[in-house]
């Protein structure tokens, strides 16, 4: 079995422990949440030592589950899910899944999404591409909701069916520089 394969499989029994494989639950009418696919580092002490090595694993495995948890259900209207990563979660990354499952106007409200143009966005950005062949991904970043804290969200730039909300609906303007 090559690493890959390992990685992936030794991150999905974690994903069971932590009751996360049953995808059914990201589908409910109201539903929302923002799940560490881990939390503690030992968690995933099997990873590769080197940093990179260990977050494109991570941030592979976290899309695959993504493109797993939206293909499983598809809704008429309003479904938001993205893989998100915060900057002070990088040693190595902890990627969460982000659903949103109701009205995206409420959710609009909440979320101003922008170009990625810091350091950890781009560093991200840079390392997507790289990770899913195939797919077409948009990265963008979030500022606003923790000081000093950046939030990069990675979703499908299309949507896969009618109801999927892309992350082009929450992007917001830059604000000119004076």
């Amino acid at each position: 079995m090559s690493d890959i394969n390992n990685y992936e499989s030794r991150l999905w029994r974690l994903l069971e422990e932590k009751k996360l494989a049953d995808l059914s639950q990201f589908h409910q009418r109201g539903f929302f949440d923002e799940v560490p696919l881990y939390s503690r580092a030992s968690d995933v002490d099997f990873l590769p030592d080197n940093e990179n090595e260990a977050n494109g694993v991570l941030l592979r495995f976290a899309l695959k589950y993504l493109k797993s948890v939206v293909a499983h259900e598809p809704h008429r209207t309003g479904y938001v899910a993205a893989i998100t990563v915060w900057s002070f979660s990088d040693s190595p990354i902890i990627p969460n899944l982000f659903i949103w499952c109701g009205a995206p106007r409420e959710l609009k409200k909440k979320l101003a999404l922008k170009a990625v143009a810091t350091p950890f966005g781009k560093r991200l950005k840079k390392l997507v591409p790289r990770l899913i062949a195939g797919d077409q991904l948009e990265v963008l970043e979030q500022t606003s909701t923790v000081p000093d804290a950046i939030r990069v969200f990675i979703a499908p730039a299309r949507a896969p069916y009618r109801g999927f909300v892309t992350l082009d609906r929450f992007r917001r303007p830059a604000r000119a520089s004076k």
